[in-house]
C-alpha cells in the first residue's frame, strides 16, 4: 500500500537488462523502492507475495506476454487496483487499444523520455495513494458499523432477562388477586403484562434478525397445525379490550395439512401480522384471514380494511432501514422490526411473505410456506 511515510514500491517487468538499467536510472533519484521481474510468471509471483504500488510492464516477455500478465492482475480482486503502465516498442494502434482492453491504466512507447516516464508514474502513484486512503477509511467505517451492531445485539440480548423477571413477578401478583376489590389493580397488572410481552416480542425480533443475517439461527421444526396457531393468535388479540368491537373473520380450510415448521417462530410471525391488521382498522373495522393448500404449499392471506400502506412501499415495508421513512409519512407500522423479522423468518422456511394491495382497499399480506417432509434422525 502506498503511504506517505513509506517508499512507493515499483515493480519493473522487463526481460532486457539494458532497459531495466535505464528505467532504474530514471527512477532511483526519486527514492522509489525498485523490484525487478524478467518474465511474466515471476511478475505474477512477486505481485502476489509482495504487492507493489505500481507496475511498469513490458509487453514482449518470455513465458507469458505483458497483455496476459496485466489481464491476470486486473482480474484478481486482491491486485486489480494496482496501476499498470504498459511499456511497448509496438507502434500499432491496435496494440495500444489491446493494452487498455486488458486493464492497463496507461502506456508509454519506447524510446521514452525521462520526464514522460516520471510524470506518468507520479500521476498514477498519486491516484493509488488516494484509493488506498479511501479503502482504509471504508474498512474503518465497516469496523465501526460492526462494533455498533455487536453492541446493539449485546444490549438487546441483555434486555431479555429483566423482562422475564417483570413477567414472572406480574404472574405471581396476579395469582393473589381474586376478590372484587382488586379488579382495578388487576386491570393495570394486565396492561403491564401485555406491554412487557410486546416489548419481549420486539426484543426477540431484533435478536432473531441478527441470527438470520449471520446464518446462526437454527429452526426447531415440528409438525404443527397452521390453522390452530392462527386461531390461538386471533384469540390473544380478541382478549384486548380495545378490540371488542372489531371483527376478525376466519376462513380456514380443512385441507391444510400438518406442516413441518418451527412452531415458536411461526406463531410470532402470525402474532405480528394479525396484531398489525387488527390495530390498523377502526373500532368497527374488519380483518379477514383465510388459509388454503395447493401445489404442496400452505397459503395464508390476512386482509384488513384499515389504512392502506402505499404501493410504493409494498416492497420496502419489510426492509429494516425503511421503517423510519414510512412512519415519518404518517403510516402505521408494526412496533419494532416485526415486518422485517416476519419476512426473514418465512424465507428461512423457504417460503414467501409479501404485501399485495392491488385488489383491496386496505392491506393484504400473503404468506406461502412449502410443505416439507420431517427430517429423518
Amino acid at each position: 500500500m502506498c503511504a506517505e511515510s513509506a517508499q512507493p514500491k515499483i515493480l519493473i517487468v522487463e526481460d532486457k537488462q539494458d532497459n531495466i538499467d535505464l528505467i532504474s536510472y530514471f527512477l532511483k533519484p526519486q527514492n522509489y523502492e525498485l523490484i525487478v521481474a524478467m518474465d511474466g510468471e515471476t511478475a505474477i509471483e512477486k505481485v502476489a507475495s509482495n504487492p507493489p504500488d505500481i507496475i511498469l510492464l513490458d509487453i514482449m516477455l518470455p513465458k507469458m506476454s505483458g497483455f496476459e500478465v496485466c489481464e491476470r492482475i486486473k482480474k484478481n480482486p486482491e491486485t486489480r487496483f494496482i496501476p499498470v503502465i504498459m511499456i511497448t516498442a509496438l507502434k500499432e494502434l491496435k496494440d495500444k487499444i489491446h493494452s487498455l482492453e486488458v486493464g492497463a491504466d496507461d502506456f508509454i512507447t519506447k524510446p521514452f523520455e525521462n520526464v514522460e516516464l516520471l510524470t506518468r508514474v507520479k500521476s498514477l502513484l498519486r491516484i493509488k495513494k488516494y484509493h488506498d486512503e479511501l479503502e482504509r477509511k471504508n474498512k474503518e467505517l465497516l469496523r465501526v458499523d460492526q462494533f455498533k451492531d455487536d453492541l446493539a445485539h449485546l444490549i438487546v440480548h441483555d434486555i431479555k432477562n429483566p423482562i422475564f423477571i417483570i413477567q414472572g413477578n406480574l404472574q405471581m401478583m396476579g395469582m393473589g388477586l381474586s376478590d372484587s376489590a382488586t379488579n382495578i389493580l388487576k386491570k393495570y397488572i394486565d396492561r403491564i403484562d401485555r406491554s412487557t410481552k410486546n416489548l419481549l416480542s420486539m426484543v426477540m425480533n431484533l435478536i432473531d434478525i441478527s441470527k438470520i443475517e449471520s446464518g446462526k439461527m437454527k429452526l426447531n421444526k415440528e409438525l404443527i397445525r397452521v390453522n390452530d396457531v392462527i386461531k390461538k393468535c386471533v384469540d390473544k388479540v380478541r382478549d384486548y379490550p380495545e378490540n371488542n368491537t372489531k371483527k376478525v373473520i376466519l376462513e380456514l380450510s380443512q385441507d391444510v395439512p400438518l406442516t413441518y415448521i418451527d412452531h415458536s417462530v411461526f406463531e410470532r410471525v402470525m402474532d405480528n401480522l394479525i396484531t398489525f391488521a387488527v390495530s390498523n382498522i377502526n373500532s368497527e373495522g374488519e380483518v379477514n384471514i383465510n388459509t388454503s393448500f395447493s401445489n404442496n404449499v400452505v397459503n395464508c392471506e390476512i386482509i384488513d380494511d384499515g389504512i392502506q400502506i402505499p404501493p410504493k412501499y409494498q416492497q420496502s415495508v419489510f426492509e429494516k432501514y425503511s421503517q423510519i421513512e414510512i412512519k415519518n409519512e404518517g403510516y402505521r407500522l408494526m412496533r419494532g422490526l416485526g415486518f422485517t423479522f416476519s419476512k426473514m423468518a418465512v424465507e428461512a422456511h423457504k417460503g414467501q411473505l409479501y404485501l399485495d394491495n392491488s385488489d383491496c382497499t386496505g392491506n393484504k399480506f400473503v404468506l406461502n410456506i412449502p410443505k416439507e417432509k420431517p427430517a429423518l434422525n
